[in-house]
Formats: structure tokens, C-alpha cells, sequence
């Protein structure tokens, strides 16, 4: 395979003026003056009207082209850029994605990649001639202090890990739902393809892939999972979940679990990850601290304050692998096939999507926070003990989990079809 072209600075087609692709711009706008990058091209359909809102960028001044499609963006950049990052809604990801190998353009992909295992397989086989792999923009591996944390748990620092979890409690409006016609959606009208769109998947997705890998049994891969229990519930009128609660077993024997919600008071709004280890336990909250509990009394912070922003550093990097100086991205679409499978073994797993019904639902912010009773306790609760709702009497929402294995993914199509069925 020819090497690819290495420039001394990378030159990027950003696929989008508004929505996130807004703040793509921004960042790389820095990278730029900073010397780390060159833009070289946007599009969108609203250009023009994006245009007016956009005088911060300096577009023309700083000599990128703008293109009102996609696809005409991708024709004018042939041979004049090394990546395309592509910040737009889930269900454009595979084509969009598809659309740039085709032309062997390398691709920064926001999280997730999709959430259809055979829509994951069929981008990764797009991409086999293609001279750089994707990178899908996994917002929290790159952490400094995340990735010594990891080599000192594979060291046997801590003992064996036993249980990594998370629990979200990012309380969302009714608008939040209806800021477009993909929000809490399962599919869209018309599409064979599930969107799967859910707290879990979409918003709180990171914290699912920084799961698998504490959970992955080397510094650089994620763990496999074989076994999930699910329950998915709704407060919201939408299609799909906006609140999951779900454990599962990785290849080995870690038990992962995630409880996150959308429907929950505002002033209960917080999220952090758990270890349990056989001598200590981390509770790590992304940009803030982590807290290691010795068992034999020690306490250890570190400060997650200084570890720069986020995004900066993911680019940064994927910079760094276009030159060569790294051997592979931090996230392949390969790494995220865990994720993307878990995601729909927890739909495949769940009974059904549970309402919570409107007595036990305490409303917020003029009736557009929707927070059913005992929810923030119940979420912090699951993660961090295993107690699943429905072993708690007072929650009378509370619902038993379903299960699913692995080997039930060519099975999910249909269980998730059923899923809509059921839907309002």
C-alpha cells in the first residue's frame, strides 16, 4: 500500500458551518494558529445564512474554500486535502463516511461511529484501502491521567478489577427532544437501519467506551462483552429511552454496569466512574478529580483540572498519526465494535421500554424536566452497588431487567422492531 501524502501540516475539510461542526471549526481555528493544522474546506446546505452567523471564523481570510454539498465539497478537495472530520447527525455517519473512502480521504469521526453493529462492520470494510483509519472522536481515552491510571491497574497496582461502572444523571427538556427529527429516536421514518439514538448511546456514549476500556486487558484495547442485563424506561413522549440501567460481563470476568438517565431533578445533575478493585477504589469524575480508597485506609486525588481541553488533544493526536508518528488511532472503528454491540445487546436484552406513568413523575422547569421519584438515588445506587430498581420497594416504576447474550446480535433486528411496536 502507498505510503500516504505527508505534509508538514495537515490539511482539513470540515464537513458542516453549524450544529457541532461549529465548534470543529473553533478548535481547529486554534490548531491553525498555532501552526498544527491547515482548513481547507466547509459545506453545508445553509451556507449562506451560516455564513452571516460565522464572522469569527475568518473563513476567507484564512483561504477556505466553502462548497454548498458534501459531495461537491469532496469533489473540489481531490487531491488537496489529507482528512475530512465529520461532525454531523448518527444516521449520516456510515454514508458521509463511506462517501470519503471512496476517494481515500481518512476520516475524524464524532462519537459514535453508529449504533448498528452491521452498519459498523460495513464502515470498517469501506475503509480497508483506505491509507489512514478512521479515528472516531471518543472524547475522554486521550486523558493524561486516565491512561497512567490504566497502566498502573494492568501493573497489578490496584488488584484485579472487578467491577467498572458509570452513572449519568443529565436532566434534559422536552426541547432537547425536539431540536431535530433524530432526538430519542429507535429508527427513523423509513430507514431499515436502527438509529438506536439514546442517553447511553449518543450523550453519554463516552463513558460506555471509557467502560470497555478500563475493562481491556491491554493499554491500548477495549473489552469485549459477552452477557448483558438491561431494563430501559421513559419519562419523555419520545420513541426510544431516556433512561437505561444495564450490567454486563466482559470476556474477563470484569462486570461492567451503566445507569444514566435524561428524566431527573436539575439539581441532581452529575455523572462519575467506579473501580472497584480488589485492594482499592477509584471514583473518577472527568475534569474534576479522581479519588483512589485504599483498602487499608489510604487516600490518593489527583487533579483532572489541567488536563487540557479535550477535543485540542484528540486532534492533536490524530494529527500526530496522519505524519506517522503513531502507529494507529487512539479510537479505530475497529475499537468500537464493544460499544456498538453492547449498545445493542442492552436494547435486544430489555423486556420492554417501561413508562414510568405520570404518578410517579415530579416535573421541573415549567413542566419541561420530567423526573420520576427515586430516580437520582436509583441511578447512583445501581452503578455503584449492583441494586437494581426493582429491589427497592418505594420505586414503584421499577421494572425486572431482560438479558442477552453475544450470540444474539443477528437476533436484535427483530427484537428491536418489536421495540417500535410497543412505542407511543
Amino acid at each position: 500500500m502507498p505510503e500516504p501524502h505527508q505534509p508538514s501540516l495537515p490539511r482539513i475539510a470540515v464537513t458542516g458551518l453549524g450544529g457541532y461542526a461549529r465548534h470543529h471549526h473553533l478548535i481547529l481555528q486554534r490548531l491553525e494558529s498555532a501552526g498544527l493544522c491547515r482548513v481547507v474546506a466547509t459545506c453545508d446546505p445553509s451556507l449562506d445564512k451560516l455564513l452571516a452567523q460565522s464572522a469569527d471564523l475568518n473563513l476567507a481570510a484564512r483561504g477556505v474554500n466553502l462548497f454548498p454539498s458534501f459531495e461537491a465539497m469532496l469533489d473540489g478537495i481531490a487531491g488537496a486535502a489529507d482528512a475530512v472530520t465529520i461532525p454531523t447527525p448518527i444516521h449520516l455517519h456510515a454514508p458521509m463516511h463511506r462517501a470519503c473512502a471512496k476517494r481515500g480521504l481518512p476520516v475524524y469521526l464524532e462519537k459514535p461511529p453508529t449504533l448498528w453493529w452491521e452498519e459498523l462492520e460495513s464502515m470498517i470494510a469501506a475503509e480497508a484501502s483506505v491509507p489512514r483509519a478512521t479515528e472516531v472522536g471518543f472524547n475522554f481515552i486521550t486523558e493524561p491521567a486516565r491512561q497512567a491510571l490504566k497502566m498502573r491497574l494492568l501493573a497489578g497496582e490496584f488488584g484485579a478489577l472487578r467491577v467498572a461502572a458509570f452513572w449519568g444523571r443529565w436532566p434534559r427538556p422536552a426541547s432537547y427532544f425536539q431540536r431535530n427529527n433524530w432526538a430519542g429516536k429507535i429508527f427513523l421514518p423509513g430507514s431499515e437501519v436502527p438509529l438506536l439514538d439514546s442517553c447511553v448511546g449518543n450523550a453519554m456514549g463516552h463513558y460506555l467506551q471509557n467502560l470497555l476500556h478500563w475493562a481491556g486487558p491491554t493499554a491500548a484495547s477495549f473489552a469485549t462483552v459477552l452477557d448483558t442485563r438491561a431494563s430501559l424506561y421513559r419519562a419523555h413522549a419520545i420513541q426510544g429511552p431516556d433512561t437505561v440501567f444495564a450490567e454486563a460481563q466482559t470476556a474477563t470476568g470484569v462486570v461492567l454496569r451503566v445507569a444514566a438517565t435524561h428524566a431527573c431533578p436539575p439539581e441532581s445533575e452529575g455523572h462519575a466512574e467506579f473501580l472497584s478493585c480488589e485492594h482499592a477504589q477509584l471514583h473518577y469524575v472527568t475534569d474534576r478529580a479522581c479519588v483512589i480508597q485504599w483498602t487499608d485506609g489510604r487516600q490518593e486525588t489527583i487533579d483532572l483540572t489541567t488536563q487540557g481541553n479535550w477535543q485540542e488533544r484528540n486532534f492533536r493526536r490524530y494529527f500526530g498519526y496522519l505524519g506517522g508518528a503513531y502507529a494507529a488511532p487512539v479510537v479505530s472503528l475497529r475499537d468500537c465494535r464493544a460499544f456498538v454491540a453492547w449498545n445493542d445487546l442492552i436494547f435486544t436484552a430489555t423486556p420492554g421500554i417501561s413508562s414510568f406513568g405520570s404518578e410517579s413523575i415530579s416535573y421541573y422547569a415549567d413542566g419541561a424536566i420530567l423526573a420520576p421519584h427515586g430516580i437520582a438515588a436509583a441511578v447512583q445506587g445501581f452503578a455503584e452497588t449492583g441494586r437494581w430498581p426493582q429491589e427497592n420497594s418505594n420505586l414503584a416504576w421499577a421494572r425486572p431487567p431482560g438479558r442477552a447474550h453475544l450470540a444474539d446480535l443477528p437476533l436484535a433486528l427483530a427484537k428491536i422492531r418489536a421495540l417500535v411496536r410497543e412505542s407511543i
